[in-house]
């Protein structure tokens, strides 16, 4: 098992609100923001711009290789890596939170089978 899934699979063994708080601390401590959510809400714009539009998250999600969590939030940790590395939070926290808030509500997307509006 790879450091990056041993980081993984230890955040996703932790309930949401452990992993919001474990960001807020990281968020304190670089000055991004202070005070519960703030900082999410600071750079959730950021976070769906790199998973939902560029990283095309609602198209992506449909390959079978997302049917396990592991490769949900590996995928997502490429898609995050810089916005990560610019707050200094590690994107595998970053990622576990997306995935447990859940991507598909995050992103807007349709469910999965859903036909497109034409």
């Amino acid at each position: 098992m790879s450091d990056s899934t041993r980081e993984i699979q230890h955040y996703l063994n932790q309930p949401l609100d452990a992993l919001m708080q474990e960001f807020d601390l990281y968020a304190e401590q670089t000055g991004v923001m202070k005070g519960p959510g703030a900082a999410w809400d600071k750079i959730a714009p950021a976070l769906k711009r790199k998973v939902c539009i560029e990283g095309n998250w609602c198209e992506r999600r449909q390959d079978a290789r997302f049917d396990d969590s592991t490769n949900i939030v590996l995928a997502v940790m490429s898609m995050i890596g810089d916005e990560a590395m610019r707050i200094a939070v590690p994107a595998a926290l970053i990622a576990v939170i997306l995935f447990k808030r859940g991507i598909d509500r995050f992103c807007g997307c349709a469910p999965i089978g859903a036909k497109k509006e034409e």
